[in-house]
């Protein structure tokens, strides 16, 4: 393509298209990031730019505290920074990363005072109330992913856990459970803690009950979730007939223990996760799951972080997206049983 068929393509002039190759001022980010594409598609090399102006930037700020969530359930984080970069480069910022324990929240503000970015993007997963003073002191428009923040004046991206953990037992007393279990995270997060209070809110819609000794407490990591399941499967006579665990992690790992223990899954017993991983689909039996689209988190946070830097003084808004149940081989159908008896 020529400038001329570049420029028409793009929508512009063939001035603007000019501006861009040379390296000069006048167009607007997301107008330069469109023709800049372009003209590298097509062989051509853009000059550096000929001004001091400050290319835009996002910094994505992945915060852990002890980093179980953050960094031990798979694919989870990546597939919404991923998605956050892709949407940031169709608006025209740099994407930057900035990976910090929470105990380093200080040094970090002072780095982003020295080198402001435009807007920041903060993974939540594991934000908790002593981090909030911080927020605060963020100097400019701010999105919180992966936390609704329910009680705080900040804009949030997160799923939706009372829509899921619904899915959830819906599923199960349709296909004939009536014994449900829960294996719970020790160290829940505010998602874990959404979804678990949802489910226990859903089950007398369906005419269940859950005792509370049928809530198993067990560990994030999942060579600690396997101990922990294999400790309850050697001191307790018998399972409910139904586990949901908080994630898939924590799903996966019960799953081994269960069985290593000699049981069989589903047959003997169902096991749903939540988060659908990319290991979900590849275990033996694949994992019946909650699919939450990693890919809508990124986006809309990019969307709604735009928006506050457009107009940074509108209200807060808060964004739960969609999320979708995965039938797989780990959930068996009691109804089909009961009928071959």
């Amino acid at each position: 393509m020529n400038l001329k068929e570049i420029a028409k393509t793009a929508g512009v002039s063939p001035s603007a298209v000019s501006l861009v190759l040379n390296g000069k001022s006048g167009v607007g980010a997301q107008t330069r990031a469109q023709v800049s594409q372009l003209l590298l598609a097509n062989g051509y090399i853009i000059a550096p730019r000929q001004n001091n102006e400050r290319a835009k930037s996002i910094c994505f700020l992945k915060l852990s505290r002890h980093g179980h969530l953050v960094n031990g359930n798979a694919d989870f984080t990546a597939r919404i920074m991923d998605a956050a970069e892709k949407e940031c480069r169709r608006f025209g910022y740099e994407f930057r990363v900035v990976v910090f324990h929470s105990d380093q929240f200080p040094e970090i503000l002072k780095k982003l005072h020295s080198n402001m970015p435009d807007g920041i993007l903060l993974l939540g997963t594991e934000l908790t109330r002593e981090d909030m003073p911080y927020l605060s002191q963020i100097p400019v428009p701010l999105v919180v992913v992966d936390n609704l923040l329910e009680l705080e004046d900040y804009s949030c991206v997160d799923m939706n856990n009372e829509d899921a953990s619904y899915k959830i037992v819906e599923y199960l007393c349709q296909r004939g459970h009536r014994e449900l279990g829960y294996l719970y995270n020790n160290l829940p997060s505010s998602n874990c803690t959404a979804r678990y209070q949802a489910f226990r809110e859903a089950l007398p819609k369906f005419g269940l009950f859950m005792p509370e000794e049928n809530v198993f407490p067990v560990s994030p990591v999942f060579t600690d979730a396997y101990m922990d399941t294999l400790t309850l499967l050697q001191n307790r006579q018998k399972l409910p007939e139904a586990l949901v665990a908080t994630n898939d992690t924590i799903a996966l790992a019960a799953s081994k223990a269960i069985l290593e223990f000699g049981l069989r899954i589903p047959e003997d017993i169902s096991v749903i996760g939540f988060d659908n991983i990319q290991f979900a689909a590849f275990s033996v039996p694949a994992l019946t799951t909650i699919s939450v689209s990693c890919t809508d988190i990124g986006i809309w946070a990019i969307r709604l972080l735009q928006d506050r830097i457009l107009y940074p003084h509108s209200p807060a808004v808060k964004i739960q997206v969609g999320t979708e149940l995965i039938s797989r081989e780990s959930v068996r159908d009691c109804r089909l049983s009961a009928a071959t008896k």
